[in-house]
């Protein structure tokens, strides 16, 4: 998006002079050699808004958060361009009227991101005087539901009239996966297709990886403890490190999987090539290895529940919601919980246990004699 970054590609030497002349000869410097973007282009705004606070090198996006990112971005343009707006213009009327359109328009979880990246662009263009004024201090949220939930709408008449948790009883969980290699359509590597999408349902489910979590899963990414366990290390989100303890019907659908592809069986640490892969028109030896996409998941997830015949909102994500709640429901501690499904605070976690409690309340009552 912006020619700045290349230079994460320079040596450190380099690094300086070249930012150095390329802000000097874009005139984005001060007097006080502080980034300035008082007289700038928008298009300079826009594109130091997505170096500095998007993308920058600190962090490495996935896929899924940059597709959010960017269609925040649009929404915003078609605002901006369906009211003859430009950045400039951008006023507290504006941040007024533009916090009403997306409330009004979106479900509370998807208006607190998109006014999240308003507000970010907003704070961004204040620091670097592109705005005069502090303008997202006028930028009020919707109050975020507590929890993992989906919001169906079941009566035109009411906005909201019923809250479902997003995820599956154990039964479900066992019998949509079970439908996961029937999906397979195709004649070639039949079988491989098959062990494979098998495999991702047992990972789904016993491990709660995020679906880029599972993607992004390379050969190297498993190894045994010194008790002789099996265990992944994952790379998640914000790019924290974290170890899963890998189940035995799941390491052995592992196993199955890499021999049926004609894969070795032996562990790899610096094995980098990708554990889930392409196999659509391909013959061994698999060398061109194009690692699969989350559409393709996707459409995995949600043909094994159409053949199940369950509800059509459940998508990958719900199997990590199942995972977490299990695991509380047996009584794993939760620090343990915490750590195994990568969540950055506890809170988080402790969420899930809320809601158990709370589904749990009936216990409580059986025990109280209402009646003499």
């Amino acid at each position: 998006m912006n020619d700045l970054t290349l230079f994460d590609h320079v040596t450190s030497d380099q690094y300086l002079s070249h930012l150095k002349n390329k802000l000097e000869h874009r005139q984005l410097l001060d007097e006080h050699r502080n980034l300035s973007l008082t007289d700038s282009s928008e298009q300079d705004f826009l594109e130091m808004f997505f170096l500095e606070k998007i993308l920058s090198a600190d962090r490495e996006l996935s896929p899924h958060t940059l597709k959010a990112y960017r269609s925040d971005a649009k929404t915003l343009l078609i605002f901006l361009t369906e009211h003859s707006l430009s950045f400039r213009d951008i006023g507290f009327p504006e941040v007024k009227a533009y916090n009403k359109y997306i409330k009004d328009k979106y479900a509370a979880k998807s208006a607190i991101r998109k006014l999240e990246f308003f507000r970010r662009l907003l704070d961004f263009g204040y620091k670097t005087q592109f705005y005069k004024a502090h303008l997202s201090t006028w930028i009020s949220k919707p109050p975020a539901k507590k929890g993992h939930y989906i919001i169906e709408e079941t009566r035109p008449e009411e906005r909201q009239t019923r809250v479902q948790v997003r995820e599956l009883n154990q039964r479900d969980a066992e019998y949509v996966i079970s439908f996961f290699p029937e999906v397979v359509k195709a004649k070639q590597n039949r079988e491989q297709l098959q062990k494979r999408n098998l495999l991702i349902g047992y990972l789904l489910y016993t491990t709660g990886l995020r679906a880029s979590e599972l993607l992004s899963l390379n050969w190297g990414s498993f190894r045994y403890n010194r008790q002789g366990f099996l265990f992944a290390d994952v790379i998640g989100k914000g790019g924290k490190a974290r170890t899963l303890p890998i189940r035995e019907e799941t390491s052995d659908l592992l196993f199955n999987y890499r021999k049926c592809i004609g894969e070795s069986v032996e562990i790899d640490p610096y094995d980098t090539s990708p554990l889930f892969f392409a196999l659509y028109n391909k013959k061994e030896p698999y060398t061109d290895k194009k690692r699969l996409t989350y559409p393709s998941l996707y459409k995995i997830v949600k043909e094994a529940v159409h053949l199940a015949g369950k509800n059509s909102h459940v998508s990958p994500h719900w199997f990590r919601h199942t995972f977490v709640t299990m695991l509380l429901e047996n009584d794993v501690p939760l620090a343990v919980v915490k750590d195994w499904a990568g969540h950055s605070d506890i809170s988080t976690t402790n969420l899930y246990l809320e809601r158990i409690n709370q589904d749990n309340t009936h216990v409580h009552l059986q025990k109280v004699n209402l009646f003499r």
